[in-house]
This record gives structure tokens, C-alpha cells and sequence, in this order.
């Protein structure tokens, strides 16, 4: 019986060896995979992302809209030259950067125009009526802006005074003279004074008063360059005094 104990104990041994292995791998293997987890973030809570953000009302876009072409308009006019950059390349950013605000004021010119509604009147106030935004152009002769275009009927501003044509323009260069005037379409007559500009930087315009044909007419922005040279147009609107 003696004899056969070494022969009992070894295959035991040896079993409680495997056993005591087998054990020690599995829970160097979950602590290897909590470990993985915990670098990986796997097990960290998810952040919660809301599937839609709050709508923003109309007004909301256009102040937006109107704070960034601010910003991107006060570039344009503070853009100097710089010894290190060439006229082309000078060129190539300036007309970058007027992209860019010709690009958002349609956008407000979009969210803003629309045939005015009749207007009530309690004392005196003043009235603003967008015709459009951004764009250039180069005609010798007087061309006729669809862009810029809209109907209105004087009846909708019972009381008013008079009207005058406003619009932020300027040439691309020192050459020749920009110039804007409003027309009547629907008549084929001038509505407003001939607006004038030779600077090269953006300048408000604003012409004397004129008052509107009785009944619905269709109005349109005229433009001009006698030296073919660039005019850009920043904004343009109608301004109703009472």
C-alpha cells in the first residue's frame, strides 16, 4: 500500500496544480479586462445629447445674421494693405471677405423683404423698407436691379410726408462715379434723385424726399459705373418719414 501512495499523490498533486493555474489565469483575465474597460471608458455613463435643438424664431436669424455681416462689413472697411502681400493677393481677400457679407446679406434680405403691410400711425415715427443687400456690378449704362426690386402702395403709409432712397455703397477703385437711383417700373419713370460716390469705402447715401404715385407700382434699384469700374452695393432701403 506504501508502495502505491507516490503513485495516488503525484496525479493529485498535479491536478491541484492545473486546478490552482486554471483559477489564477481566469482572474488575472477579469482584472485585465475591468482594467481595459476603465482606459477605454467603456463603462463611464454616455453623455446625454438632446435629438433637436430649440427652433430659433425668425428675428432670432436675422439679429444672427445681421451681428455676423457687422463684424465681416467692419473687415472689409478696416482692411489695409500689407507690404508682404502682393495686389493680387490683397484683391483675392478683399473679395473673399465681400463674398462672404454679399452671401448673408441675401440671407437677411430673404428673411426680411416682403410686401409691406399697411402701417397704423400714433404720432410721429419713421419706417424702414428693405429693398435688398449685397452685390456688385460694372454697367456703363443704367442697369435695372431685379435684386433689388418691390411693390408698394402709398395708401399703406396713411400721413406720411415724404420718402427717401438710403444705400450703403462703394466703387471697388478711385475711378470714375458710382451711381444709384430708384425707378418706378411700372410707369418706366425716375422715382428718387441720382446718388453719387467716387470713394472707394462703403458710405451711406441718402437722397432728398419724394413721395410715391397714387395706387400699386413696382419700384427697382438702378445702378451705374462710368469707368466699367466695380460698384458694390452693401444694403439698400427705403426710409418713409411722417
Amino acid at each position: 500500500m506504501i508502495r502505491l501512495l507516490p503513485f495516488i499523490l503525484i496525479p493529485v498533486l498535479l491536478i491541484a496544480g492545473l486546478g490552482y493555474w486554471r483559477y489564477s489565469a481566469s482572474q488575472q483575465n477579469l482584472t485585465d479586462t475591468q482594467s481595459s474597460e476603465t482606459e477605454t471608458g467603456e463603462d463611464l455613463p454616455s453623455l446625454e445629447v438632446p435629438k433637436t435643438l430649440p427652433g430659433a424664431t425668425i428675428e432670432q436669424r436675422v439679429k444672427s445674421l445681421e451681428d455676423t455681416i457687422i463684424k465681416l462689413a467692419a473687415q472689409v472697411n478696416n482692411l489695409k494693405p500689407s507690404a508682404s502681400l502682393s495686389p493680387g493677393t490683397q484683391n483675392a481677400k478683399l473679395t473673399d471677405v465681400e463674398s462672404a457679407v454679399t452671401e448673408l446679406k441675401a440671407r437677411v434680405s430673404i428673411l426680411e423683404k416682403a410686401t409691406p403691410a399697411p402701417v397704423t400711425v400714433s404720432g410721429k415715427a419713421t419706417v424702414y423698407i428693405p429693398l435688398g443687400a449685397g452685390g456688385s456690378w460694372s454697367d456703363i449704362d443704367w442697369n435695372s436691379l431685379t435684386e433689388y426690386e418691390i411693390s408698394l402702395n402709398p395708401d399703406n403709409y396713411p400721413g406720411y410726408t415724404g420718402m427717401n432712397l438710403e444705400v450703403n455703397f462703394r466703387l471697388v477703385e478711385s475711378a470714375g462715379t458710382g451711381s444709384v437711383r430708384l425707378i418706378n417700373v411700372t410707369d418706366n419713370s425716375a422715382v428718387s434723385e441720382q446718388l453719387d460716390t467716387t470713394a472707394t469705402a462703403f458710405a451711406l447715401k441718402t437722397s432728398a424726399s419724394f413721395k410715391l404715385p397714387a395706387g400699386t407700382k413696382t419700384y427697382r434699384l438702378q445702378v451705374k459705373s462710368t469707368q466699367r469700374k466695380d460698384l458694390f452695393i452693401q444694403s439698400a432701403r427705403i426710409k418713409v418719414n411722417f
